[in-house]
């Protein structure tokens, strides 16, 4: 039977010990497999998605110990964290005051004893989709189960950047979908509406600007830059202090 090598630690590993990637290298179940998420998708990542996301995890794990546990306690209100509900041990947590967003998972050593907490810190502004999914699966009696789902999709992050969290019922995304949307002020109302309808005036009027400036050749990279600020704008929302509160934050982290 053949052995191989953890490509993180070096350790030999055998069947039973090891995980493969999608790129062919190995991992160790024992230590480095256990450094990441249980929800971050192994079998599809490749040794640099797995090293990515296990600094994630080193750096999130700090910022959340810095920022969101202390923001736990606050009696501020416009501190307060908002809790996402998952199962399996994974929540998240929005702290609009920061832009920040986290995702953490409990470890338990025994039962609800020696409790070691991981988490991935993402910035609200790169939250561009957050998706319903549903599963239907058997029970031991053979009853059918639906599962539900939410996939959050984040740009600009390296390591676990679509996560896909169990929520208890269709509920608890219709709610989470309903909070993201005003967070982003992109919900369906007849107010928002009509700043959503100005946001994309202003998407044309660039896209139109920047078409005719490539055609007579004076396109810039930041007339394009604008371009796609302004497009995203007009679908996702002005994230502008969104980006500006996060960077902040970060900032002691970098």
């Amino acid at each position: 039977m053949a052995k191989h090598n953890c490509a993180i630690c070096g350790a030999e590993v055998g069947l039973l010990t090891e995980q493969k990637l999608a790129d062919g290298n190995f991992i160790c179940r024992k230590v480095c497999s256990k450094k990441t998420f249980k929800v971050f998708d192994k079998v599809h990542a490749t040794l640099g998605d797995v090293t990515a996301h296990i600094e994630q995890i080193e750096k999130g794990t700090k910022i959340w110990e810095g920022i969101f546990v202390p923001l736990m306690k606050t009696k501020n209100k416009e501190e307060k964290l908002r809790q996402i509900y998952g199962l399996k041990g994974v929540l998240g947590y929005v702290s609009p005051s920061t832009g920040l967003f986290a995702l953490i998972e409990n470890r338990y050593k025994i039962f609800i004893f020696g409790k070691t907490t991981l988490a991935c810190v993402y910035r609200v502004a790169d939250l561009y989709g957050y998706e319903y999914e549903s599963e239907t699966t058997k029970d031991s009696e053979g009853k059918d189960i639906q599962k539900h789902y939410c996939t959050f999709l984040f740009r600009n992050t390296s390591g676990m950047y679509a996560p896909r969290i169990e929520l208890g019922s269709m509920a608890d995304y219709t709610a989470l979908e309903k909070y993201f949307n005003e967070l982003f002020g992109i919900q369906k109302t007849l107010r928002n509406s009509l700043n959503n309808a100005k946001r994309q005036m202003d998407a044309i009027k660039s896209f139109a600007g920047a078409v005719k400036a490539a055609k007579d050749g004076s396109l810039d990279e930041a007339q394009a830059a604008a371009t796609a600020e302004a497009m995203d704008a007009s679908v996702y929302g002005d994230r502008t202090e969104w980006i500006r509160k996060a960077d902040e934050a970060l900032a002691a982290y970098k």
